[in-house]
């Protein structure tokens, strides 16, 4: 065994029991948190704008600059529901 290579292979050990203690973890819960906040804001700015009277997906997915798809995953988790292309109050609200 070289000395390259010991050293790679005590890295990878050093970083195995990192990742196992935990010590990797606090960077994908802040990516995590981040997340979950875009999402509640974007369905806070999707329900004002729904409030207003802009429905369509498209005209919402250009402000937004994210794709019809995504604006059509949101408005579902927002309660909702999507008719003829455009976002409508869902009946059980």
């Amino acid at each position: 065994m070289t000395i390259e290579e010991y050293k790679k292979q005590s890295i990878e050990r050093v970083n195995k029991q990192a990742a196992v203690s935990g010590a990797f973890t606090h960077c994908f819960d802040t990516r995590a948190q981040s997340e979950r906040q875009r999402t509640s804001e974007r369905k806070r700015r999707l329900k004002s704008l729904v409030r207003s009277n802009i429905t369509e997906i498209d005209v919402l997915a250009q402000y937004f600059m994210i794709s019809a798809h995504t604006i059509i995953k949101i408005a579902y988790s927002a309660g909702y529901r999507i008719s003829n292309g455009r976002v409508v109050e869902s009946v059980m609200r």
